[in-house]
């Protein structure tokens, strides 16, 4: 296993690579000055820039995200998720929506609201 020493970051390269990325878009076409009479493949294309795709129903509030990343403090919350859900026959998904719904609904309660 061989151990690979780092190079120093060239910042001119990193200039000119950031300078690749925004440069305009331009059609493909004919080289303005082709070097042979017949070209053996076509010049690449670069992909144009589409708009953000918002795959959120018209019904979804904006700025409201659609998904969470959760860390369990101990071992034992996946656990009874997996053996609920198999109680259940439903997929881990949905238990633990119904939970997380049951236990809002729980603290909102706690709170008076």
């Amino acid at each position: 296993m061989a151990i690979k020493t780092r190079k120093p970051i060239d910042p001119a390269a990193v200039e000119a690579f950031g300078a690749a990325a925004e440069a305009p878009i331009r059609d493909a076409g004919p080289p303005a000055t082709p070097s042979s009479p017949e070209p053996s493949e076509p010049p690449p294309v670069r992909a144009r820039p589409t708009a953000p795709v918002d795959d959120a129903p018209a019904t979804w509030p904006r700025g409201v995200a659609r998904t969470i990343t959760l860390r369990y403090a101990d071992p034992t919350l996946p656990q009874l998720l997996a053996e609920i859900a198999a109680l259940d026959e439903r997929s881990q998904h949905k238990v633990a929506l119904r939970a997380l719904r049951r236990g809002l609904d729980e603290l909102k309660r706690e709170h008076g609201l």
